[in-house]
C-alpha cells in the first residue's frame, strides 16, 4: 500500500504548494531533497507530506531524490544552499548516525543546518528470526550466540545504517559476538535462512509478522507496541541502550531566519495533520511528531554527540 501511495503522489512532485507565508523570502519554487530512491516507505512520506502542505498553500515544490553515499549527497547539496527556503533537507535519523560513521563530512551535521521539526517517529527495530528458527525467545537466541561466538550472522542495510547500529548496540548489551552481514537489502536473504536474523523498523516488519513467516523476539521501543502483543521491549529484557532513532525531520540550511523558521514550522505542521500525511502514518504506524525547532535542535545535538562516541567504541566506521 506504501507503494501505491509513492505512485500515486509522484505526479504531485512536479505541482506540489508550499509556504504561503515565505512568499516574500522565498521564489516560486521550492525543492524538498530527500536522500533516497523513489518508490520506498520514506519518499512515500515525504510526497504525501508535500500534498498536505499544497492544501494550504501558493507555491510550488518539487519533491527531489538524491540517493547515495549514505545521504551524503543530498545533505551537501541542502548545506550549501541559501537559507531562503527554497531548499530544504528531509531525512532520517542517519543525518545523526552519520556524524559518527564518517571521519571526513563534508559538512556540520549541526552547524551547517536549521533544525524545523521532527514530523514523526516510528515505533522502533524489532528483533526478528525466522518462523522455523530454534531460537523462541531472547534467551534462546543469546544462549545460542554465547555457545558459538561470531557464528550467529545478522543481516543489515549495510554498514552504519541503523540496522546495523542496533545490531551491534544488542550485541554489546548482551555480551555477545554476532556476525554482522551487510547488503544493500536483507530481506531476501533472512527469508532464505541464508541469515539467522535482522532488525527491521516495525511498518516493515509487521507484514511479515502477521503472515507467519518471521518471529519477532524484541522491539526497541520504549513501551510495548500494541501491533506486537507478546513481543516485549529489549529494556524489559534487562538490555539497556539498544535503541536507535527512527524519526523522519525537515532541516534547513545554516542561517535561516528566526521568523522563517516559525512560518516553516507553522505550515509543516499543519501539512502533517491533512489527511493524506495522517493516512501515510496508519499505513505505516509513525506517530505525529511536530517537534518545535527549539526541541529540535536540541534533540540532534544529542543524538550526534551519541553516535560520535557509541560508533567508534563499536567499531562502526566508514571511509
Amino acid at each position: 500500500m506504501l507503494k501505491a501511495i509513492s505512485r500515486m503522489l509522484v505526479p504531485l512532485a512536479l505541482a506540489t504548494n508550499i509556504l504561503p507565508g515565505l512568499a516574500n523570502a522565498e521564489p516560486n519554487l521550492t525543492r524538498v531533497i530527500v536522500p533516497v530512491g523513489a518508490g520506498n516507505p520514506f519518499d512515500s512520506s515525504a510526497r504525501a507530506l508535500a500534498e498536505g502542505m499544497a492544501k494550504i498553500s501558493g507555491k510550488s515544490v518539487i519533491v527531489e531524490n538524491k540517493a547515495g553515499a549514505g545521504g551524503r549527497i543530498a545533505t551537501t547539496e541542502v548545506a550549501r544552499a541559501a537559507p531562503d527556503g527554497a531548499t530544504l533537507l528531509f531525512t532520517t535519523a542517519g543525518h545523526a548516525t552519520n556524524a559518527g560513521l564518517y571521519k571526513n563530512l563534508p559538512y556540520d551535521p549541526v552547524k551547517d543546518f536549521t533544525p524545523i521539526t521532527i514530523v514523526s517517529k516510528s515505533s522502533g527495530f524489532v528483533l526478528l528470526v525466522q518462523a522455523d528458527s530454534p531460537y523462541k525467545t531472547i534467551q534462546d537466541l543469546v544462549d545460542g550466540a554465547k555457545a558459538r561466538p561470531n557464528q550467529i550472522s545478522y543481516g543489515s542495510f549495510g554498514i552504519g545504517n541503523t540496522t546495523h547500529v542496533i545490531g551491534a548496540l544488542f550485541a554489546r548489551a548482551a555480551n555477545l559476538k554476532l556476525l554482522h552481514v551487510p547488503y544493500k537489502s536483507p530481506v531476501s536473504d533472512f527469508l532464505g535462512g541464508h541469515v539467522n536474523m535482522v532488525f527491521m523498523g516495525a511498518s516493515t516488519a509487521l507484514p511479515l509478522v502477521k503472515d507467519g513467516r518471521v518471529r519477532a523476539l524484541a522491539i526497541s521501543s520504549e513501551a510495548p507496541d500494541p501491533n506486537f502483543p507478546g513481543v516485549p521491549t529489549f529494556r524489559e529484557l534487562g538490555y539497556e541502550d539498544v535503541d536507535v532513532p527512527a524519526w523522519s525531520g525537515l532541516l534547513a540550511p545554516r542561517g535561516m531566519p528566526p521568523e522563517q523558521v516559525q512560518a516553516l514550522f507553522k505550515q509543516v505542521s499543519e501539512a502533517a495533520k491533512q489527511p493524506v500525511f495522517q493516512d501515510y502514518l496508519k499505513l505505516s504506524q509513525a506517530q505525529l511528531v511536530l517537534m518545535t525547532p527549539e526541541q529540535f535542535a536540541k534533540a540532534l545535538d544529542a543524538d550526534v554527540a551519541r553516535f560520535r562516541k557509541v560508533l567508534p567504541e563499536l567499531g562502526i566506521e566508514a571511509e
